[in-house]
Order: structure tokens, then C-alpha cells, then sequence
């Protein structure tokens, strides 16, 4: 009797496993058959399943002789089915096998492994717009990324990202339907204006805008054939530094047609060789200051100090149009190779070292070559930026990769690269004529121009204690060392003592270099101070 119980038991047991596997698997239909409803096309068919029913049900209830005629328990399930249709229809929809239509796709191109199969679907999801499917197969990624384009064309898909899933065998696709696409043109809007002074908006990709802030990645390589655009990027970034503030500079050596005069209300726009040596001078000396005072006071980027110390240090930013202008010396004489490797020395130090000091680097190339693109510069520019090339080579030096060979001639189509991702988004259109306007933003300090200042700063981080008449005079000089940028044809407000007892020390100070002002201020507060600066420098 015990053993007729089990066996009844286990029979009960089998039938309530087998009716909760196809409750699941009726609820898992239904929810893979509503996600299905992603296109205009198929939720009208949806719809449809609403309305047959209800146009059949009052169709026999017209012809009631036949509802009459039949038996309760007929008409009864008829009335359930008929209510019940659009869930039945999107079950069936939902536990539709796809795997046969995938493995035909993979045939047409005949893209398996060296086993002879094909990859298997595993899944499909949803993601916004994004929709990720993920097969299992023996072919390495490396192989379905060689074979983009036609996976592309097989699937009727735009393919943004792929990469293993969770083990080797994995292959998880990122795409967009083939139909989405990503806008030729598009002005630039100040709506798009990061709040942070640091974020910077660069262009529209396929699924959002892209933006990039400066304290994770802070220098920039935009590389583009004549007419692809490059130009037009590096003014919208230039105009979007001007209005966070920024102290901007300007190096264009094609007699500055790139940085109009219209440019020069913003910042100093620099067109002969001697002149740009001096101001990477004055930047990478700016830098050793920055880099010596965050570490006296354990901050680690610019925003962290002018948020610890109630101080704001600028944010300093250098464009130049054409780095092979700046950089090339091919066909130049040796007596002139000198300043072009002080230069190309210059960039070097500010590239690896001005990460942390607010310091960026923003460069134009029309024709990348291992000449101006030396490998110290190159391995420290985070973000690239690459337009269209015809020759796989300048590619593979900005990008690492030839897939701005495959770019669409479009004017502002880029590709975007940070780490190992490679992004293609249309850029904003920044016209000079209509979008440029009058300015008032506050530019914070600079060391290099106030060596007071930056003895005080020194001095305090030192633990040195400071006579009050010193303190008023930093003060002094700390309100009068920002700068404002003036209107359209105004030209830039410079520096000037806030007091006029002060006129006759700038009279004493004329004609010295930045090194012997320096010293001389150090000598006048040692003696003031009875102190010794140099135990502590």
C-alpha cells in the first residue's frame, strides 16, 4: 500500500512538474512575445489579434441560431479562446525558434569555425536602442571582428561593439537596427554645454552624445584629410573652453587664417615659431609649479585644489591647427633644427606630465607620420579623434586600427577612440560668423604670472608663518591676477596694479626676465623674513 502511495505521489508530482514547466514556459512566450513589439509593423498586428476576435464573437452572436444550437461548454470555450487570442498569438510569437534563421545567415556567408559549424544563438536583448545577441561558437573574436561587414549585411544590423561574453566561446554583439541612422549635420548648441568646466561635448554617435572630461583625459589628437572637418571640431572645443573660463592660447602657423583676428579678444593667438617656443616655456614651467604645490597640499588635479585651497587656478588650454607644421623638420636647415626639437621637447613634458595640472594639449594633423607623431606624444594623448583617410597607414598610427579607411565621406564624420573602443559620431557644426558672440567669463591664475603669489603658496605649504602686510599684498595681487574676456572686438583686459604705490615697483622690476623677477622677490622677502627659501624648495 506504501509503495501504490509513492508511486501515486510521484505520479502527482510528475503532472504538477510538468504543469508548472508549461505555465513557464506560456509566461515566457508571452514575455519574449511582448518584447517582440518593437517596430510599428508588428504591435498593428497586435492590435489585430484584439479586433478579429471581437468582430467574430459579434458575427455569430448575429447568426443566433448557431450559438443556440450549441452545447454550453462549446460556446463556453469558444468565449475563452476568442478572450484569450492576443495572448495565445504573442506566446507563439515569443517561442518562435530563431536559431534556424540565425544558422541560415551564418551560411549565406559562410562564416564557422574550423570545426565546420556554425556559431549558435544563445540570446537577444534589449538595451534602449541597443540590441545585443550573443552566439556560441569556436571562432575566436579576433575572426568576427576581421568579418564586420558582412556579419553586418547578413544580420540587416549596424554592429557598435563586440567582445567576449562570459567565457571565450561567447560572442556578444552590440548592434543597432540597420535602419537607425546617425545625422549628417548638426549645429553646434550651447544647450549641449557641459555644467562641469572640465566635460567637454564632442559629437552625436548612434546612440547618444559623446562627452570627455579633461581630469580623466586630458589631451586631444584630431587627425582629418583637407575638408573632413578637423578645423571646424577644434573651434567648437576652443569655444567651449572660452566659455568654461579657460585660459586659451592659439598656435597656428598658417599665418593665422584657422584662429582669425576674431579670436584674439579670447586669448593670444601665436604665428611665428620663437613665439610658441616661449609660451611652452611658460607652460611647462607653469606645470612644475602646479605639480610641486599639489604635493605639498596631497591634491591630485586642479578642480581638488581650487576646491581645498578657496583659490581658482585656471584651467590653461593650447590649440594648435597643424602639429606638422610645428613639428616636421624635413627639408629644414641645421641651424634651424634646434627650436623645432625645443618644441617637439616641450609638447613631450606637457603631454606626460600636465595630466593632474589642468594644463591640455588640443592638436590638429592633417598628415600623421612617425616625423610629428613621435611615440612619447602619441602613447600620452588619450582621447584620438580620426576623419576619413584614403592610406591604411595614417589610420593605424592615430587609431591603431584601419577603420578609418571604411568611414563615410561625410563632412564631421569621425571616429572616436578612448582605450580600446573606437566610436563613429558626426561632430558639431561650429560656425564662426554666427555663433561667436561677447563673453564675460572670469580666467582664474597663473603662477607664472604672479611669482609672489607662488612664493606665498610655497611658503604656507611649508608651514612658513606670514607677516599680515605680505598677506594683503598677496591679496592684493591674487584679485587683480584673473582676467575677463572682453566683446566681440574688444581686446583682451590685461593685468594691472590695483594700487599706485605699486607703479613704481613695476617700474624698478622693467626689463627683467621671469627667472631674475623671481629672484629678486625671493632675495627681498628672505631679508624681510630673515629666512632661507631654499631649505624648503
Amino acid at each position: 500500500m506504501s509503495n501504490r502511495n509513492k508511486e501515486i505521489e510521484d505520479f502527482v508530482g510528475e503532472i504538477l512538474g510538468l504543469l508548472i514547466s508549461l505555465v513557464k514556459a506560456i509566461c515566457k512566450g508571452i514575455w519574449r512575445g511582448i518584447r517582440k513589439l518593437n517596430s510599428i509593423k508588428r504591435v498593428c498586428f497586435f492590435l489585430l489579434t484584439f479586433i478579429v476576435p471581437m468582430v467574430v464573437w459579434f458575427v455569430w452572436a448575429q447568426i443566433s441560431e448557431i450559438l443556440v444550437e450549441c452545447p454550453g461548454w462549446l460556446r463556453t470555450m469558444l468565449y475563452y479562446f476568442l478572450l484569450g487570442f492576443p495572448l495565445v498569438v504573442l506566446c507563439i510569437v515569443g517561442l518562435a525558434n530563431s536559431k534556424d534563421n540565425y544558422e541560415e545567415m551564418f551560411r549565406q556567408i559562410e562564416f564557422k569555425g574550423k570545426n565546420g559549424k556554425y556559431p549558435v544563438f544563445i540570446s537577444k536583448s534589449r538595451d534602449g536602442k541597443k540590441i545585443i545577441l550573443i552566439f556560441k561558437s569556436v571562432i575566436p573574436i579576433t575572426e568576427w571582428k576581421n568579418a564586420r561587414e558582412r556579419l553586418e549585411t547578413a544580420l540587416d544590423c549596424t554592429i557598435i561593439k563586440m567582445e567576449n561574453g562570459r567565457n571565450k566561446q561567447l560572442a556578444k554583439l552590440t548592434t543597432l537596427p540597420s535602419d537607425y541612422k546617425i545625422p549628417e549635420m548638426i549645429e553646434w548648441s550651447e544647450e549641449r554645454l557641459s555644467k562641469k568646466n572640465s566635460v567637454l561635448a564632442v559629437g552625436v554617435s548612434a546612440l547618444d552624445t559623446i562627452y570627455f572630461d579633461l581630469n580623466r583625459v586630458p589631451h586631444v589628437l584630431v587627425a582629418g584629410e583637407t575638408g573632413s572637418g578637423k578645423s571646424v571640431i577644434l573651434r567648437c572645443f576652443l569655444w567651449q573652453m572660452i566659455l568654461h573660463g579657460a585660459r586659451v592660447y592659439m598656435i597656428d602657423f598658417k599665418g593665422g587664417v584657422e584662429f582669425g583676428k576674431q579670436y584674439e579678444q579670447y586669448g593670444e593667438v601665436i604665428t611665428d615659431r620663437e613665439r610658441a617656443l616661449e609660451v611652452l616655456s611658460m607652460l611647462v614651467a607653469e606645470n612644475e609649479y602646479r605639480l610641486r604645490i599639489f604635493r605639498d597640499l596631497e591634491v591630485k588635479n586642479l578642480d581638488e585644489y581650487n576646491r581645498k585651497t578657496k583659490q581658482n587656478l585656471c584651467r590653461i588650454c593650447l590649440f594648435t591647427d597643424e602639429l606638422a607644421e610645428m613639428l616636421d623638420k624635413k627639408g629644414v636647415a641645421k641651424e634651424n633644427k634646434a627650436i623645432y626639437e625645443q618644441i617637439e621637447g616641450k609638447l613631450s613634458t606637457l603631454a606626460r606630465l600636465s595630466r593632474a595640472t589642468g594644463i591640455n594639449l588640443f592638436m590638429g594633423v592633417q598628415r600623421p607620420d612617425a616625423n610629428v607623431l613621435t611615440g612619447q606624444i602619441k602613447n600620452n594623448i588619450p582621447v584620438r579623434i580620426s576623419g576619413r583617410f584614403a592610406d591604411k597607414t595614417a589610420s593605424e598610427i592615430v587609431l591603431g586600427n584601419t577603420d578609418a579607411v571604411n568611414l563615410p565621406d561625410i563632412k564631421g564624420r569621425f571616429l572616436y577612440k578612448v582605450g580600446n573602443e573606437t566610436i563613429e559620431f558626426q561632430s558639431f557644426y561650429f560656425d564662426d560668423e554666427r555663433m561667436l558672440r561677447e563673453v564675460d567669463a572670469c580666467q582664474g591664475d597663473m603662477l607664472t604670472e604672479a611669482p609672489k603669489y607662488k612664493l606665498k603658496l610655497e611658503k604656507e605649504s611649508a608651514g612658513i608663518k606670514i607677516p599680515a602686510e605680505q598677506k594683503s599684498d598677496s591679496g592684493a595681487e591674487k584679485k587683480t591676477a584673473g582676467k575677463k574676456t572682453a566683446g566681440k572686438r574688444a581686446a583682451p583686459v590685461r593685468k594691472t596694479a590695483s594700487k599706485p604705490k605699486e607703479e613704481e615697483k613695476e617700474d624698478m622690476f622693467a626689463g627683467m626676465s621671469d627667472a631674475e623677477l623671481e629672484m629678486t622677490m625671493r632675495k627681498m622677502d628672505e631679508e624681510d623674513l630673515n629666512l632661507n627659501f631654499d631649505e624648503f624648495l
